[in-house]
This record gives C-alpha cells, structure tokens and sequence, in this order.
C-alpha cells in the first residue's frame, strides 16, 4: 500500500523530498500508529498526541514544500481532523501517517501558496 501512495506522489505532485532510494522513511511517534488506534483514540477523547503529530507534520511541509504557505488552506485543526476521521474510519488499517499524505494529495492543488495579502497572489 505504501507504494501505491508513495508512486502517485512522485506521479503527479512534488510532496515527497527526502527518502531512501526505495522511497522508504522512518515514521516516528503517533504516525506510526494505525487508524484503527487513532479511531479508538479519539472516541476516548484522548486524541492529544495525535492533534500534536499533525500540527508538526503539517507545520513542517509546509515549511519544507516550495510555493506552500499552507497545505490546509483556512482548515482548522477541528476541521482537519474531522477529515482524518473520515479517512481513518474508511481505511482502518493504513498507517495514521498514510492517511495525512492522502490529505496532501487531496489538498495539494487547492493549497494557499502565499500568506494571505501577501506578495505574489
């Protein structure tokens, strides 16, 4: 399955910078976890770790992907989460990790390029 993710960045988005020559890559704390663990989490409401993850995982594409401001657009966290939910109750088995890079493949067209009223909208 990460392959298939994996080919399709490479295919047709420039999401995917640093990785071994297989495309391979280490995935540290709650990405780690599958969505099956992350369903169960949220509805304990102790999802915290999780909300964590992809502050930072989405902090740092856009921080590392070029023309990116922001990868969510206006999303709020609730309402990326929400979209996670989704996801993650659709695909139980994938990775938690997984299921962020789907969004960034979903979101990748329609992301903000540039800060709002910044320089070159």
């Amino acid at each position: 399955m990460r392959i298939s993710i994996l080919t399709l960045l490479f295919l047709f988005t420039p999401l995917l910078h640093a990785a071994d020559s297989s495309g391979n890559y280490a995935i540290w704390g709650a990405g780690n976890k599958s969505c099956h663990k992350y369903n169960l989490t949220r509805a304990a409401g102790e999802d915290a770790v999780f909300k964590d993850y992809v502050m930072g995982y989405l902090t740092a594409y856009n921080h590392h992907e070029e023309e990116t401001y922001s990868i969510s657009r206006e999303m709020n966290l609730s309402e990326i989460m929400g979209w996670l939910d989704e996801e993650c109750e659709l695909k139980p088995v994938i990775a938690f990790e997984e299921a962020l890079v789907n969004f960034l493949i979903e979101h990748y067209q329609e992301r903000m390029r540039f800060p709002p009223g910044g320089f070159g909208q």
